[in-house]
Formats: C-alpha cells, structure tokens, sequence
C-alpha cells in the first residue's frame, strides 16, 4: 500500500473513493497507481479545492449557479484542467468521486455497475450506469461552460 495525501488530487486523477482498512480512510485511483491516505474523502476533496484557491462549497455554488445543478453538483477542482462528479451525495461514505477521464460503463445488476477507464483500470461503483453517465455529461458540460465564457472573456 502507498499512502499519500491530497497532492495527488490532479489531471492525474481517476477517482476517490472510502475505505475502511486499518488505518486508511480513502482510496485514491490514479493514472500512476492505487495510493491510500489516512483522511476521508471528503477532506481530500476540500483540500484539492483549497490548492486551487476555493473551498468545495464554492466551487459547488459557483457550479451550481452556473449550470443550474441543485443535487450532486459536480466541482471543477481546477476549471481550467480537471474536476470531479460524485456518484451520491458529496458528504455519504458511500460517496465515489469519478475525474474527468474518459470511462466506459457496464450495468452489473440492479444499481451496480462496472467502469474501465481507457488505461484498462475497473472498478465497481453502487450506483446505475444511467446515473454515471448522466453525471459524467454534467461534468463535461460545467467543463465546456466555463472554457466557453472564460474563452469569451479572454477576447473582449
């Protein structure tokens, strides 16, 4: 087991999710490996955010008011390179945060389901396909509307 921290919350990113082994509180997936840190997934998240000179709240307000988004808001860590959707809400246990990578989604039952990312990675996730991709189309869309005005802004 690797244990680390929030730095690496990054483009690297593929997903966050809660353990409880021992001594470790969350799993984080990445491009590079499967690391361990000892705070929650909650915590790993508001840390990314600070780094990035916001707080989870305010990333999630500013979605939510930019996209109309009022459950499961997703968060743009960093707007312009990378953010996050949660499969449930942001503060359950259950809770798995998926990045934004590109993923492919298999059902395996009755609120199951089964995503591989193109590096070949799988991981089962407790909630339907039709909730990750919708949650992933989110996630683009707020990406996309914040290139877009920022894009906008750059040229006036």
């Amino acid at each position: 087991m690797k244990n680390c921290d929030s730095n690496l919350i990054n483009k690297h990113t593929l997903m966050l999710e809660s353990v409880f082994t021992g001594e470790y509180k969350s799993k984080i997936i990445t491009t590079h490996g499967i690391f361990f840190s000892k705070i929650t997934v909650p915590q790993l998240m508001s840390k990314a955010c600070i780094q990035y000179a916001s707080t989870i709240e305010g990333r999630m307000q500013a979605t939510k008011k930019l996209m109309n988004y009022l459950v499961k808001t997703p968060v743009l860590i960093d707007p312009n390179e990378f953010g996050a959707f949660p499969t449930k809400s942001y503060k359950s246990v259950e809770c798995v945060w998926i990045f934004n990578h590109q993923f492919e989604v298999d059902s395996t039952g009755k609120g199951q389901s089964q995503v591989t990312f193109r590096n070949g990675m799988t991981f089962p996730v407790n909630v339907s396909k039709i909730v990750l991709l919708k949650q992933q189309q989110r996630l683009n869309n707020a990406i996309y509307t914040y290139r877009l005005i920022h894009r906008n802004l750059d040229h006036t």
